[in-house]
């Protein structure tokens, strides 16, 4: 039975990719979805491969069916950093989801989000915003990962915005008064944590940088791929980081940042990526591959 379902694996790999969305957000960090939802929908639309990429997270995979095939899923995470003193995000890969140090790292970040979060919640409690801390973790699965998003959330929900954009720009966001910034690790030392857990290291939405130019920084820190198709990337951005993978020799990648229907992300289907990103896709699914035998 093995054997055969090893055959089946090898000729799966072998399939050329056509349909992929390499950046998918479960209720394991801030999306609306279990993995199962999202698998079944996956097959359904008819995609080869994916990736639940969530906020520092990897408790996702602990959650897949046994059987989904074809559908290839491409264990992955993305992991917030900071550079220059603005947020950079960093996709991983094919990364062993029960590496040590990694899971260790993981446990210090989550620890952190909750205790930011019962800080930014007694701020806005000093602003006459009052929002109980078991609202806030009512909207955090089942692993009670605590992100910005959720107490969004518990905003609308109380009446004091109107939606969560809102929410941000008044209370939560980056230069809003009710503001804490969060445990984080700096971007040269996610690249690494992703590279000693076997993972190809791939920069999230670059269009959202601060400074494009960071970009030469993180080739000198070892990354290895742009997320070049992105929702929020036009046809510009698109061919500039194509031109800069090419240029530096990084994996090209795309993904649509699904999180659910109310997220401004609510892309889910098929990302349009070109023939050069697919060839590096399986590349990297290949990569992976190759790594669990």
């Amino acid at each position: 039975m093995d054997k055969m379902k090893d055959s089946v694996n090898d000729i799966q790999s072998a399939l050329r990719l056509k349909y992929i969305n390499l950046h998918l957000h479960t209720k394991y960090s801030d999306g609306a979805h279990k993995p199962k939802t999202i698998i079944e929908r996956s097959l359904n639309s008819n995609l080869d491969i994916i990736s639940f990429t969530d906020h520092d997270s990897v408790d996702a995979y602990k959650h897949i069916p046994s059987n989904h095939v074809p559908l290839r899923i491409l264990p992955g995470i993305e992991i917030s950093s900071t550079w220059n003193g603005y947020d950079v995000h960093i996709l991983g890969y094919g990364i062993d989801t029960g590496n040590k140090e990694l899971n260790e790292i993981l446990k210090w970040m989550k620890e952190g989000r909750r205790n930011r979060a019962e800080k930014m919640i007694d701020k806005l409690s000093m602003m006459g915003i009052k929002i109980p801390f078991e609202q806030v973790l009512s909207y955090t699965g089942e692993m009670n990962l605590v992100v910005r998003p959720h107490i969004a959330r518990a905003l609308v929900a109380e009446k004091h915005c109107k939606t969560k954009q809102e929410a941000f720009e008044k209370y939560i966001g980056n230069d809003a008064p009710a503001y804490v910034p969060k445990p984080i690790l700096s971007t040269a030392d996610v690249i690494d944590f992703i590279h000693k857990s076997g993972g190809i290291a791939v920069v999230a939405h670059p269009g959202k940088l601060f400074s494009l130019d960071y970009l030469s920084d993180f080739v000198g820190l070892g990354i290895d791929g742009l997320e070049v198709f992105h929702p929020d990337h036009n046809e510009t951005l698109i061919h500039y980081f194509e031109e800069f993978c090419m240029k530096h020799n990084l994996y090209q990648t795309g993904g649509s940042d699904f999180h659910g229907e109310e997220d401004a992300h609510d892309f889910f289907g098929y990302v349009r990526v070109s023939d050069k990103s697919l060839q590096d896709i399986q590349e990297i699914w290949n990569k992976y591959k190759c790594s669990k035998k």
